[in-house]
């Protein structure tokens, strides 16, 4: 009888006897002899699993490494993370202490070239970033406090190894012109030495989440900002690999004409369309292409 098994029976007799006895394992070597030969030739394409494609590896995001990624999509974890601190003499500033040792070896640098680092802001508690984007919330309401402060558990500064720095006499503090200033351009041309990156530079927004700061760096330690300048990576985002130009809505939204709730309605997109990012932005606003369409939505919106 076996010689007249049809096509579809040979190759279910070939499976089962490489499958049979071996409790879902590999058959041994052996288990061919017992498949006929016009089966083996068939057999393997619907035997052999077909590849996994290999997934990005995860950003780092041990919040006691130097190199940990926080932002809006990678919150701390735990969310009341404390580091340990020192802190800088003459500021009542607290940094990471890793932080605190290249931020001084920076500070001493830049005075020999006859600039002098106003240091303004560095370790800030869960407790303490909670009242900023709660005060900015009341001051500004909820969208655009979300570009000018970090929720709570989502800040940098809660590492301790992110600071703001700016020049004794406040010229351009808080500013974009801040670059522009004696510690602006030292800080600009000489931070990667000392490890520190600007952390959300000029028209990045729509990756870091943030606008254009001048005045705030990221201890990365030197060897990381020495390859982050040989990759050319704008952002962290970007030296990780997951800077991404496209976002997702998560509920109905308008495509404005412009950066306002005021401007012309161009199209209502449906929660779950996968919008792409220009890389332009305006406060709380990015700008989106959907479809054959570029217009304006709000970054509340967009995940």
């Amino acid at each position: 009888m076996r010689k007249h098994l049809k096509l579809p029976a040979l190759l279910a007799t070939a499976t089962l006897s490489l499958t049979l006895g071996f409790g879902g394992a590999a058959a041994p070597a052996s288990a061919s002899a017992s498949v006929p030969a016009s089966a083996q030739a068939l057999a393997p394409a619907a035997l052999t699993p077909a590849p996994q494609l290999a997934k990005k590896p995860a950003p780092p995001r041990n919040p006691k490494k130097l190199n940990v990624l926080v932002n809006k999509t990678y919150p701390l974890a735990p969310k009341e993370y404390a580091p340990k601190t020192s802190t800088i003499a003459d500021t009542g500033i607290r940094l990471e202490t890793r932080t605190a040792a290249a931020y001084r070896d920076l500070a001493k640098a830049a005075r020999r070239d006859g600039v002098n680092i106003k240091l303004t802001s560095g370790y800030r508690s869960y407790k303490s970033q909670k009242t900023i984007f709660d005060n900015y919330t009341v001051w500004y309401g909820p969208e655009k406090a979300r570009s000018l402060a970090a929720k709570p558990g989502t800040s940098e500064h809660q590492t301790g190894l992110s600071l703001d720095v700016g020049n004794f006499n406040r010229k351009c503090a808080l500013n974009d012109c801040f670059a522009t200033t004696p510690v602006g351009r030292w800080m600009g041309k000489n931070a990667p030495k000392y490890g520190f990156v600007l952390r959300y530079p000029k028209g990045q927004e729509a990756v870091t989440g943030y606008k254009y700061e001048p005045w705030h760096f990221r201890y990365v330690g030197a060897t990381q900002a020495r390859a982050m300048a040989k990759k050319k990576s704008k952002t962290l985002e970007h030296y990780y690999g997951v800077a991404t130009l496209t976002k997702t809505t998560t509920t109905k939204v308008n495509l404005r004409r412009s950066a306002t709730t005021d401007s012309d309605k161009l199209a209502s997109v449906a929660k779950g369309t996968r919008v792409r990012l220009t890389g332009k932005a305006s406060g709380v606003w990015f700008q989106v292409k959907v479809g054959t369409k570029t217009g304006w939505m709000s970054s509340q919106y967009l995940r």
